[in-house]
């Protein structure tokens, strides 16, 4: 920004000139953007007072309302001599060169401080986790949107591009007809130990998958081998039990090889050759040596049991765009570390949880991709550890499991903030994993419909 050295020379200079400009054109646009670290030390106070003054007149003063308002000597000299600066050049502009100064400043300043002391004791994973770490340590700092557009010239409705990100769970068909998702929503599945969190996240990768779409899947607890068997199971309807045992009949091994097959370029053409030959191990060989994995279709699994919101970044930067992602999932919310290093309250702190559930949110805005991460609840059905997780959420459901011949299961809405608060039910096939599409009674509503038929008949009798 050549012009504005040349104008106004240090920067000092430029904090007063940004101020002037605020002031004199009551450019709260651009004061609401201003953070007091973005100014020289020495503009502090000044800062101060004309926050002080907003908040209580809901306003922004005017020079002579500060100088009446200000009681300590350097402050008002401070004043006098801001608005004694000639400036002709746009607030925004200004707001930007101090912030890209700011930015500029911390960055060489945690570098500095991490190769003085740590970068001698750290492996290479470690290494990369830390640098991850500064620019997420950076961004909570700087404001990094634009700000948003104004009321004069903003579309009243997005546009179709916009529209067909919207995200349905595929769950159930009926309820995917009412409620989709936005790609900046956060949705969080509430349960048990046990009562299909994750499950719940390998049939929507399913699902985003056979759209078309990739499916980003960060898991803490289960590997990527047993995350892409469960969603094996889902897609073709072999038994889980048999498929990771390898105890298959010729038919579906051809269905597994078929499945694996649609995720490589090339695919098809080997899984014509594997019903040739019927060999799976030299199927996969042929595959993962001769073709690539589909650029905008995956299923792309990360493992870390130490995933730590720099890393879940990391991966967003790299991939998102590259891989045309239509959901991320986060497995699960309650085991994410906000950063590497460990906390003094510990990972389950309800502070620590609050803020993960806030950069997840923050995240699926920024990303403009919807993301879906389970989280624990207790006996009554609250989260556990820290009831604001789910203050973030854009939906929550609450999953409700019933004895396996009931075949069905329930996702219990408990909160909803863009549509109606409704909950449904789906068949589910716990051979297979699969959950719906199609909807289903809970044993409650079988019993008092099979009760409410007993009474028809004492009424025909």
């Amino acid at each position: 920004m050549p012009e504005v050295h040349s104008l106004l020379g240090e920067r000092v200079n430029i904090a007063s000139a940004l101020i002037k400009q605020v002031l004199v054109l009551q450019d709260f646009d651009t004061w609401s953007s201003v953070r007091k670290d973005y100014l020289p030390a020495e503009y502090h106070t000044v800062f101060s007072t004309i926050d002080k003054h907003y908040d209580k007149y809901h306003s922004l003063p005017t020079f002579e309302d500060l100088k009446f308002e200000v009681r300590d000597t350097a402050t008002l000299e401070k004043l006098y001599a801001i608005q004694s600066v000639d400036v002709d050049v746009d607030a925004f502009m200004l707001l930007q060169y101090l912030k890209n100064e700011y930015t500029q400043k911390e960055i060489l300043d945690s570098l500095e401080d991490y190769i003085d002391n740590s970068v001698a004791f750290e492996d290479a994973e470690e290494s990369v986790s830390h640098l991850h770490q500064i620019v997420l340590d950076v961004e909570k700092k700087v404001d990094l949107e634009m700000p948003q557009e104004s009321m004069q010239r903003i579309p009243l409705f997005e546009n179709d591009e916009e529209i067909g990100k919207y995200l349905p769970l595929g769950l159930n068909t009926e309820y995917d007809h009412e409620i989709q998702f936005s790609p900046r929503d956060l949705v969080l599945l509430g349960g048990r130990r046990g009562a299909g969190k994750s499950l719940t996240c390998a049939n929507i990768a399913h699902n985003v998958f056979e759209s078309g779409r990739s499916a980003m899947y960060f898991t803490i607890e289960m590997d990527s081998r047993s995350i892409l068997q469960r969603v094996c199971s889902i897609a073709t309807g072999i038994p889980f039990s048999r498929l990771r045992t390898k105890n298959l009949s010729v038919l579906e091994w051809e269905a597994v090889a078929g499945w694996w097959a649609n995720r490589y370029k090339a695919g098809q053409e080997r899984f014509v050759e594997y019903k040739e030959h019927r060999d799976f191990e030299k199927f996969h060989h042929s595959l993962s040596t001769t073709t690539e994995l589909l650029p905008d279709r995956q299923l792309d699994v990360i493992y870390d049991p130490g995933l730590t919101l720099a890393k879940i970044k990391a991966e967003l930067d790299k991939k998102v765009k590259a891989l045309n992602v239509g959901v991320i999932l986060v497995d699960y919310i309650n085991q994410v570390k906000r950063s590497a290093i460990p906390s003094r309250s510990g990972q389950y702190d309800w502070t620590e949880q609050i803020e993960v559930s806030k950069a997840l949110k923050s995240m699926a805005q920024e990303y403009e991709c919807t993301v879906v991460s389970p989280y624990q609840t207790d006996a009554s059905g609250e989260a556990r550890f820290a009831k604001g997780i789910l203050d973030a959420a854009d939906a929550a459901y609450a999953l409700e499991t019933y004895d396996q011949e009931d075949a069905c299961m329930t996702f219990n809405c408990v909160k909803m903030r863009s549509a109606a608060m409704r909950s449904f039910t789906s068949q589910m096939n716990w051979e297979t994993m699969k959950i719906g599409p199609e909807s289903a009674m809970t044993p409650q509503e079988k019993e008092g419909s099979t009760y409410k038929t007993g009474e028809e008949i004492d009424d025909v009798i």
